[in-house]
């Protein structure tokens, strides 16, 4: 009974939520100039092409499709771009300042052979729910 008083809540409270990233083909100027801001790159030029597409459609569907389009490039140039602009902003500081990093132990689980085994994290390792290769002797099976 709660999880269907949940997902009416759920269902009722979503639409507004998704009005408010709805894209309009009245945000074409926008796009450009935030398009207009980026550095050159594949990222880019993808948005500014999609971009083109959205100003020749014909229908908003076609406008809307083409602007999301925008939308997923300028996110990864945007990205992109910090991520090139974030080693020139930090000094790089000498090796003996640098504080210790705060170490994660995780379960390095070895077969007799030294071959990794599967760990809950890694299901891709043999003895992992996910590994296709051949079994190996001492990795038991890890769900």
């Amino acid at each position: 009974m709660r999880a269907a008083i949940v997902l009416a809540l759920a269902l009722v409270l979503a639409p507004p939520a998704f009005a408010a990233d709805q894209i309009e083909c009245s945000q074409i100027p926008h796009a450009q100039s935030f398009i207009d801001g980026l550095k050159p790159g594949p990222n880019t030029r993808a948005a500014q092409l999609h971009l083109n597409a959205a100003k020749k459609a014909k229908t908003d569907k076609e406008c809307v499709t083409e602007l999301g389009k925008v939308n997923y490039y300028a996110k990864r140039s945007a990205a992109a771009d910090a991520r090139m602009a974030k080693p020139a902003a930090e000094p790089a500081a000498p090796k003996a300042a640098k504080p210790e990093k705060a170490k994660v132990k995780t379960a390095k689980v070895k077969s007799r052979n030294g071959v990794r085994c599967a760990d809950t994290l890694h299901q891709d390792r043999p003895g992992g729910t996910d590994y296709t290769g051949k079994p190996v002797p001492g990795c038991k099976r890890v769900l």
